[in-house]
């Protein structure tokens, strides 16, 4: 597992504690409801951290582009191509 999914899956734990070592790469986080909207929140975030730019949520499919942590790791690798 690379450094930036370890990371996420940590961040999401202190997001939101009742998935705190309940996440796992694969895990729907936004079509199972596990992630809340101030997590989701959280998520932008950190992703336009990681990114090194702002994100135009209007413009992302969240439901395929951010729904697991490796979907988020791949959208945010491709973002940072952009900069």
């Amino acid at each position: 597992m690379s450094e930036l999914h370890d990371e996420l899956i940590r961040a999401i734990g202190e997001w939101s504690p009742a998935l705190d070592g309940n996440v796992a790469r694969e895990t729907p986080l936004l079509s199972s409801g596990r992630l809340d909207s101030m997590g989701l929140f959280q998520l932008l975030v950190w992703i336009e951290q990681k990114a090194g730019h702002a994100i135009d949520a209007t413009a992302v499919d969240m439901a395929v582009q951010w729904d697991t942590v490796d979907t988020i790791v791949a959208f945010v690798e491709r973002e940072r191509g952009r900069r």
